[in-house]
């Protein structure tokens, strides 16, 4: 996670078309509106502000109450990409502040369960052999929701969203006896 000033970013573990994250900001008194993108949501919350424009015409995401949710995907039938949520508002604590409320509503919710990894205590949580490829480069926690706990358990492997090398690992789980294509 990310915070003073800067967008901050949330990842987490949860079953492929599970929608957790979703039911959380969808259960708040004001919920969002919802766009749907191939790999998950962007969520606005016109409440806390309007889009604030770029010089090409669009709006500035930076400047904006804007949540983007990445949901699980199953990625060659052994692997499941970690989920993400980024609030994308730098300074939303001066510039948005009731936006920045909900953030911390929203950290305060996902820190309620354990941590899968955690780049502090490496290895001390006992997952981290289930997260494969460069998400321990950019993560700083790793959450893992309810439909995620059994999965992790049973050795579920778990990659980044935007994981490229997606060969290299399959190489490497198939030695270890996973069925990975």
């Amino acid at each position: 996670m990310i915070f003073s000033g800067m967008a901050s970013t949330y990842y987490y573990l949860a079953a492929p078309r599970e929608h957790e994250i979703l039911g959380w900001f969808r259960s708040q008194s004001d919920p969002p509106e919802e766009y749907p993108k191939e790999e998950g949501s962007a969520l606005y919350f016109r409440h806390f502000g309007a889009l604030a424009p770029d010089v090409n015409g669009g709006f500035d995401a930076s400047r904006s109450p804007v949540v983007t949710v990445v949901e699980p995907q199953v990625r060659r039938k052994a692997l499941w990409s970690i989920g993400e949520v980024h609030f994308l508002a730098k300074n939303a604590s001066s510039a948005l502040p009731a936006f920045d409320r909900l953030r911390k509503r929203f950290q305060k919710w996902i820190r309620q369960y354990p941590v899968a990894w955690d780049r502090k205590n490496d290895g001390v949580e006992g997952h981290g052999y289930y997260l494969e490829g460069g998400i321990k480069n950019i993560a700083e926690h790793v959450f893992v929701l309810p439909s995620a706990s059994a999965a992790l358990e049973t050795g579920q492997y778990f990659v980044a969203h935007e994981e490229g090398n997606l060969d290299r690992i399959c190489k490497t789980l198939r030695l270890r006896g996973v069925e990975c294509d």
